[in-house]
């Protein structure tokens, strides 16, 4: 199950991004939303950009070279799944329905049981790893 995590997870979030923006619950007009929605893609960008150096990967496997732990990694370790969930929340803040609430709480899960399998593979990968993991947060700096 964790290698069907592992390699469908991120294709699964973009599905799911798309289903909601087909059915309109995925941008809003109200500025607030806006707003948020711009932070999250900042943080995805801000990752997406320190990670440049990595050929962009589907699966959770590790790449080669060093371990990040500059940009948005000194402070999570996960900051393109932390944009993802903020945008998700923030989507589902500018269109609150079950539907919608449904798809962000299946992806929640999917994204915490990929960042679970990411770590163990990483933990394998780099041996600095259980270190960094002591010293930084999952999702959310100073607190998950």
């Amino acid at each position: 199950m964790s290698d069907f995590i592992a390699k469908y997870a991120f294709p699964f979030l973009i599905l799911c991004l798309l289903v909601l923006a087909l059915t309109g619950n995925l941008f809003s007009s109200n500025p607030l939303v806006i707003l948020g929605q711009v932070a999250a893609l900042a943080v995805t960008v801000s990752a997406r950009i320190t990670f440049a150096r990595n050929a962009p990967r589907l699966a959770a496997f590790p790449g080669e070279g060093p371990m990040l732990d500059k940009g948005p990694y000194r402070f999570i370790r996960h900051p393109m799944y932390a944009g993802a969930l903020l945008f998700l929340l923030i989507s589902f803040a500018g269109h609150p329905s079950l539907f919608a609430g449904s798809i962000v709480l299946l992806l929640l899960v999917v994204i915490v049981v990929r960042i679970a399998v990411e770590e163990e593979l990483l933990k394998a990968h780099y041996r600095e790893y259980p270190e960094y993991a002591r010293r930084t947060k999952r999702l959310i700096p100073y607190i998950y």
